[in-house]
């Protein structure tokens, strides 16, 4: 027993060596083969949909084909137990039962058997890796929620030193925009170096800002994204605000959220139709739908996208969600009730 204790703590510690050295390829391959079942089952239960006349249908086959094998095969019964010995021979309900239930397992067997080899033969064909790097999405995944939490943070402090949340972009005396709200979050995200070498008087793309606007900031970059710099060069943002709270030139501030902030977006990730992180218009309507529309909100990962809300919280939101229910979370002070199992 010590023996295998030895070795577990061995390969515990072989794996972690590995992690730290960046090759997640062995433990990839150990969760794809013990907990992939997991992760595809919270991937496709949410989706199924049971059709019930099909359910009705298959059930009643079903019981008629039991009492219709039991039928014949007590006749056949009786007619050998005639034969034999002249004495009727009963056919037993669990026999049958017993024969239905293997005739089912096969069914599902051989639809099994189908599907591995079907997978199999894509495995082998396939240009594309075997391992999907399981690891390495989770580990995407939470740092684009951390780096929404970061933003909300950065935002409640604006929020505690200013008195409102920042607008969702500035114009100048003629309607020319010229910055947007992340550049002004900087201070209060530990990025004071890089805001003081802004010129506000001048709009973002102006060549005096072209320095600044083209750095990355890591916080306002989705390591799902591989689209980091526009055309231009300018670095990219793969956060975007709720327009109803971070959108146009009026500031808001938490008493405007009369909903209550645990159920309205401020931020969310945007999977399409990128902007520089210092564009004035980076906010976008979250009643648009998720992964629906290029300029609406949307992720790089299955299923939906991750959003802030107004009270710090960072949640996933499926991108099955009813169009109502994502109205009102967008919607800071629409007096519409929230079912808490609605997204």
């Amino acid at each position: 027993m010590k023996r295998w204790i030895a070795w577990g703590v061995a390969l515990i510690l072989l794996f972690l060596a590995l992690a730290l050295m960046g090759l997640v390829v062995p433990l990839d391959a150990v969760i794809a083969l013990t907990m992939g079942w997991v992760f595809f089952l919270n991937r496709v239960v949410p989706e199924v949909t049971i059709a019930r006349d099909g359910v009705i249908t298959g059930l009643l086959c079903l019981i008629g084909f039991v009492v219709g094998a039991h039928a014949l095969l007590a006749w056949f019964a009786r007619q050998r137990g005639a034969g034999d010995t002249g004495e009727s021979r009963p056919w037993p309900v669990r026999w049958t039962a017993a024969m239905t239930g293997t005739l089912l397992v096969m069914f599902v067997a051989g639809i099994a058997a189908t599907g591995i080899v079907h997978q199999v033969g894509w495995l082998l064909t396939s240009r594309e890796p075997v391992v999907t790097g399981l690891v390495s999405l989770a580990a995407r995944r939470a740092q684009s929620t951390n780096n929404l939490k970061q933003i909300g943070i950065g935002l409640d402090n604006y929020h505690r030193s200013q008195g409102s949340f920042p607008p969702g972009g500035t114009f100048d005396d003629r309607g020319r925009p010229l910055h947007g709200w992340q550049a002004m979050l900087l201070p209060f995200v530990d990025h004071q170096a890089l805001y003081d070498r802004i010129v506000f008087e001048r709009p973002w793309d102006d060549p005096a800002n072209r320095e600044p606007f083209r750095t990355e900031v890591l916080m306002f970059l989705n390591p799902g994204n591989e689209n980091r710099r526009d055309a231009a060069g300018y670095a990219l943002g793969h956060y975007s605000g709720n327009a109803r709270l971070l959108g146009g030139e009026v500031p808001r501030s938490l008493e405007d959220v009369t909903d209550g902030s645990s159920g309205t977006i401020l931020a969310g990730e945007v999977g399409t139709g990128f902007l520089p992180w210092g564009s004035p218009a980076q906010w976008r309507d979250p009643a648009l739908g998720i992964n629906r529309s290029a300029r609406g909100f949307g992720g790089p990962f299955p299923g939906g996208a991750n959003f802030l809300f107004a009270d710090g919280s960072v949640r996933f939101v499926k991108e099955t969600v009813d169009d109502r229910v994502l109205e009102t979370l967008s919607t800071p002070s629409g007096h519409e009730p929230i079912p808490h199992d609605s997204y």
